[in-house]
């Protein structure tokens, strides 16, 4: 039996101090805003959401959302985070009140994907269309054997 392993490169940390302020644009360069908080979950310890901070002048007013951690990549080159949320649909949405936090993420902000009245380009229509394994250094196989005890 085969398994494939995808490679996402190592684990790494930051502190939540280190979190706040970032800035948080998405995958276009708009600037969304910046992590102003985050949520935890007790017992587990989990982080629950980031507070996205969209808006205001000089660090008053504004409106937060409550974005979900796993939807946020880190680009420490460029000391940013990116997250795939239209600039507009944060304009348009009223957010959440500094009273009022969510229980959880609102995974509706994200985008999965294009807009289904957009047909894909040519190259996204091949890309689709080859069935071509990816290269090695994103995917590894090992060999699983079951074996039975010796009595």
């Amino acid at each position: 039996m085969e398994r494939r392993t995808r490679t996402t490169g190592e684990e790494w940390f930051m502190s939540a101090h280190d979190a706040m302020g970032k800035k948080v644009v998405n995958p276009e360069g708009d600037d969304l805003g910046e992590i102003a908080d985050m949520r935890l979950a007790f017992p587990t310890g989990q982080v629950k959401y980031m507070v996205l901070k969209h808006g205001g002048v000089l660090g008053v007013g504004g409106k937060r959302f409550a974005v979900p951690p796993e939807a946020l990549a880190y680009h420490p080159g460029d000391k940013v985070f990116v997250v795939n949320i239209d600039k507009h649909r944060l304009d348009e949405s009223s957010g959440f009140d500094e009273g009022n936090w969510p229980r959880e993420a609102d995974w509706n902000l994200i985008r999965t994907g294009r807009p289904t009245t957009e047909p894909p380009s040519k190259e996204e229509a091949e890309a689709i269309a080859r069935s071509k394994t990816p290269p090695p250094e994103v995917v590894t196989t090992e060999r699983v054997e079951t074996r039975e005890r010796p009595r």
